[in-house]
């Protein structure tokens, strides 16, 4: 049976005579994407106003085979399927391409899967992700007239709400799982104010501030995804593929190219360094804002502090064990499935790691 959400009132916007006016549409009614509301969260709200799944949507609603959609596909939708949705619903293709990840840089290294720079995603025992998981910011949904996600709430990395300055929720804390959208084959009911296993509100409790560095790092990062570079203090000029490449080489090395001594050596020196912090990191291998704390350690100071002094040490471990193949972690499980097959580093990129390496 599908399981839907006991006992929850969801809150959506009320059906509006001139909204049907002015909006030409075959669907019966009309539901208002929010604002930096992605794709599929409108999708899935749309859907559970109409009673079906997502798949039936879909297939019924926009002529898509009935098959399995993977969430690059809603991510980035072809332009055909754009238009589709556009004539059934009455949204312009501009608002509906705005709720997508065309503006982003090209996947690169499958850079957007959920919780991409955590420990387990280079650890070769942690299983494959196969759910569609989102974060969220539990002031953004308390302020909502209709909650929704956002657009960045759905990149597998991003851990901070920059407008709250918060840690975004990963996990539901009635059942403690990641938060996650209900099978696309389920008509179970879907709002991001609950959670699609258990239905416990998860926009209730403190919000938790999250670390500068955190903040820092990660619009960093935004930056060289959204315009394909960025400037890094120490490190220089980096586009979005060598910033991944580096972040790929520092933390796989971590976890899968060093012995347990070596890794307990790091992990003493990462410790001490935020002992008198106000922010005490706990989960490196599952947070996504923990794992940004460790990775703005190791790039932020560059190239004399502390961290950035390991992080130096990794990218010559590196280049002098690549033709050992010593970083597994960089072959096909981490490359882009969709566009560059087993993973190899452009030459170009090659070098630039090669350069850090050697920056003094």
């Amino acid at each position: 049976m599908p399981h839907r959400l006991s006992g929850a009132v969801l809150r959506f916007e009320p059906l509006d005579a001139q909204a049907a006016a002015t909006h030409s549409r075959q669907f019966p009614l009309y539901v208002e994407p929010g604002a930096d509301e992605p794709l599929l969260s409108w999708l899935m709200r749309l859907a559970t106003r109409l009673g079906v799944s997502l798949r039936a949507l879909a297939a019924s609603g926009f002529g898509m085979e009935d098959r399995p959609v993977a969430l690059h596909e809603w991510c980035r939708p072809h332009p055909w399927l754009l238009m589709r949705i556009s004539q059934r619903t009455g949204v312009p293709v501009a608002r509906l391409r705005q709720m997508t990840f065309e503006s982003f840089q090209p996947i690169y290294r499958d850079d957007e899967a959920s919780g991409r720079f955590t420990g387990r995603r280079y650890d070769n025992r942690a299983a494959e992700p196969r759910a569609y998981r989102f974060v969220v910011c539990p002031a953004c949904l308390r302020s909502d007239t209709r909650p929704h996600l956002r657009r960045e709430w759905l990149i597998g990395w991003v851990a901070v709400c920059a407008q709250h300055g918060t840690v975004l929720l990963e996990r539901c804390a009635g059942c403690r799982k990641r938060l996650q959208f209900p099978a696309f084959r389920s008509r179970a009911s879907f709002s991001p104010e609950f959670c699609a296993r258990c239905s416990a509100g998860v926009s209730r409790g403190p919000d938790e501030p999250a670390a500068a560095s955190v903040a820092r790092i990660q619009a960093a990062l935004l930056a060289a995804k959204s315009n394909g570079e960025v400037e890094l203090d120490g490190l220089g000029q980096l586009s979005w593929p060598e910033i991944v490449a580096l972040v790929d080489v520092l933390l796989g090395t971590v976890w899968t190219g060093l012995t347990l001594a070596e890794q307990g050596e790091i992990w003493t020196l990462y410790t001490e360094s935020f002992r008198e912090a106000r922010y005490q990191p706990t989960d490196v291998y599952r947070s996504r804002h923990d794992s940004l704390y460790f990775l703005a350690w190791l790039l932020e100071g560059w190239p004399d502090r502390t961290g950035a002094t390991i992080a130096r040490g990794l990218l010559g471990r590196w280049v002098g064990a690549e033709r050992n193949r010593i970083c597994r972690h960089l072959r096909s499980r981490l490359a882009d499935p969709w566009t560059d097959g087993p993973s190899n580093f452009e030459p170009s990129i090659r070098e630039r790691l090669r350069s850090l390496s050697c920056a003094s």
